[in-house]
């Protein structure tokens, strides 16, 4: 007997042993693929920043940028800033370039509804909780309180405008009823796109829309993974795509069968630093900023590292979504042109 427990005794040190080795390499791993900040990144960062308060500054955006047919904000659904950054970009493009049609990840059914409810003279607020409610179906971490009380602030908005100035939305998704067609969301959204506005007559508007982080992005990992922004470039439009990284923020992760989820609903594990996500270069961004902040950085600019580097978008994850391992030939900039930060963003709370 006394045998049988030396060896357990012997087994379970083992064992711990391998668990410590094996948590050793993952954290050595995550801090090389990540780095340390880079100087020559940081002084060319340093010049091309600003804080986020309550509204979105203008220094960053130039003539190149506001001769954009398209712009897109990519997100990782869950964190309750993005929807704060959806607003005040919409509200400012509103403004500055009348912007009017805003293109959004869901199907045209509920976009219909979402124009129902910005178009009536006194607000259906049931009507827009339907709509909120239907959006757990395709994409569960937006369903939010968070998201509901941004359509109230832009019907609110919208109320103030001339008809010809009025935000209205235009839903390109693949509906559930059409799911079995062969071609991928991302290549249906783009017809569902191009069919609208040829439908009503809107060649020449800008758009604007709001989506998951890899529909954004400029370039795809191959030929049979192509984004939505990708398609859109391939086809003549010009782009310009933002992309939101968290830093110390927490998620909203509702309860579902592939992955264990807290009583209340939101983790602090899955940001651009690991455990679970790897974002190379972000250290630069975090030298750059504050806690409790959201800054939002130029890529793009004259002299930019980016121009030739692959920090930012060289992305590893653990859990969640695939590894972005970009082309040797291309570089951040070919994937998007700025990059919001933010940090403590508080999770997205669940509508009931």
């Amino acid at each position: 007997m006394k045998k049988f427990f030396k060896i357990l005794k012997y087994a379970f040190v083992s064992i711990l042993a391998v668990l410590a080795l094996a948590f050793s390499y993952i954290f050595i791993s995550n801090k090389i693929f990540i780095g340390t900040a880079n100087k020559k990144n940081t002084d060319y960062l340093s010049l091309h920043k600003v804080q986020i308060t309550d509204s979105i500054p203008s220094k960053l955006f130039d003539d190149n940028f506001y001769n954009s047919d398209i712009i897109l904000l990519g997100e990782i659904h869950g964190y309750a800033d993005n929807q704060k950054l959806d607003k005040e970009l919409l509200l400012y493009l509103n403004k500055k370039l009348n912007i009017r049609y805003y293109i959004a990840e869901m199907d045209s059914t509920n976009a219909d509804k979402l124009n129902s409810f910005l178009s009536k003279p006194v607000k259906d607020e049931a009507l827009l909780k339907e709509v909120v409610t239907a959006i757990r179906k395709r994409i569960p971490q937006q369903s939010s309180v968070e998201l509901y009380r941004k359509w109230i602030e832009i019907y609110d908005y919208n109320q103030k405008l001339a008809d010809s100035a009025k935000i209205s939305v235009i839903g390109i998704d693949k509906s559930f009823t059409n799911d079995k067609l062969t071609i991928s969301r991302d290549s249906a959204m783009v017809l569902n796109l191009e069919d609208y506005i040829k439908k009503h007559h809107l060649e020449g508007e800008k758009f604007y829309g709001l989506f998951g982080f890899f529909h954004v992005l400029q370039k795809g990992k191959d030929t049979t993974s192509v984004p939505f922004a990708a398609r859109l470039k391939n086809k003549g439009r010009k782009i310009t795509s933002f992309v939101s990284y968290t830093l110390d923020s927490e998620m909203y992760l509702p309860k579902n069968p592939q992955f264990p989820t807290p009583p209340d609903e939101k983790v602090d594990w899955i940001n651009a630093d690991g455990p679970l996500m790897l974002v190379k270069g972000i250290n630069d961004l975090k030298e750059l900023s504050q806690p409790n902040s959201i800054s939002l950085f130029k890529l793009n600019a004259k002299n930019s590292p980016y121009l030739d580097s692959q920090d930012l978008i060289s992305v590893k994850s653990r859990m969640f979504g695939e590894n972005i391992i970009p082309n040797d030939k291309t570089y951040t900039t070919d994937y998007f042109q700025y990059v919001f930060l933010l940090r403590n963003s508080k999770a997205l709370r669940k509508l009931d």
